[in-house]
């Protein structure tokens, strides 16, 4: 499973790269979405068989780009983690109007502090409806 982490405190940004490598995952970070090498493509340069990445976990509120105007763009993208539901939010701004935003966007959100636990269920969640989604018929 490879992951995205979007998250302008260091602090957090290394946890959850250390946490997340040491169960085995390949995981890649950037304190602000600008950094991600796609940010300034109109569509996703991934194709159905190699994408950048499984898993996309980002911040709310960061310098340059917010994380929810962040994922619609990337959603305006045609972004593979996107329309597999494998997008998280991680804050601890979050107020009943993201969390709407975020439910009908079906996006899924960590309030901060969150545990570590919370995160790994998640990402197998995710890893769960991958493999169900390129099982054989």
């Amino acid at each position: 499973m490879r992951v995205l982490i979007f998250d302008d405190d260091v602090d957090i940004r290394n946890l959850l790269q250390t946490a997340l490598s040491g169960k085995g995952y390949e995981v890649t970070s950037f304190a602000d979405p600008t950094e991600f090498p796609f940010f300034h493509e109109n569509s996703c340069p991934c194709t159905l068989i190699d994408s950048c990445a499984d898993v996309l976990i980002t911040d709310i509120v960061m310098p340059n780009v917010e994380g929810l105007d962040f994922l619609k763009q990337l959603k305006d993208s045609g972004c593979r983690p996107l329309t597999n539901g494998n997008i998280a939010i991680i804050s601890g701004y979050l107020t009943i109007h993201y969390m709407n935003e975020l439910n009908g966007l079906g996006i899924h959100y960590f309030r901060k502090p969150f545990e570590l636990n919370e995160i790994y269920e998640w990402i197998e969640q995710c890893q769960e409806r991958l493999e169900s989604v390129n099982k054989d018929p």
